[in-house]
């Protein structure tokens, strides 16, 4: 969805919140098999995707041919201990986490308000 057409910070405020969302999913289906025996933490590898965003962001809209091509994937967290039943999840620090993703969601929702903000303002002061 595209709020604000050829606003390219909007975009790029959309795809942080976009991973922002995403980790938090992520985060919260480690949470969940925290008891699971043998379950491997996963975590969102998303440098790519934003450093992409970025980029295109600094583009024309005129040359920007497609959304991001670049995804965040998933794939599986190093270990920093391993329980007993094979589990390489950390309560703790998945909450820190957690914790962590909702503020940056948050933080990325109030910067994209305050463009929002500054772009109603600009269309009201033109009339």
């Amino acid at each position: 969805m595209n709020i604000a057409p050829n606003d390219n910070i909007v975009d790029l405020l959309q795809s942080y919140l976009n991973v922002q969302s995403r980790r938090a999913e992520v985060i919260s289906g480690n949470i969940a098999n925290a008891d699971t025996p043998g379950y491997v933490a996963k975590e969102v590898n998303f440098e790519d995707y934003l450093r992409d965003a970025a980029e295109r962001s600094s583009l024309p809209a005129r040359q920007q041919t497609q959304k991001f091509s670049t995804s965040m994937s998933v794939g599986d967290r190093p270990a920093t201990a391993i329980g007993l039943d094979g589990n390489t999840v950390d309560s703790g620090q998945e909450m820190a986490e957690l914790a962590q993703a909702g503020s940056m969601f948050n933080f990325g929702a109030k910067m994209l308000q305050s463009r929002l903000r500054l772009l109603r303002t600009a269309i009201r002061e033109g009339r």
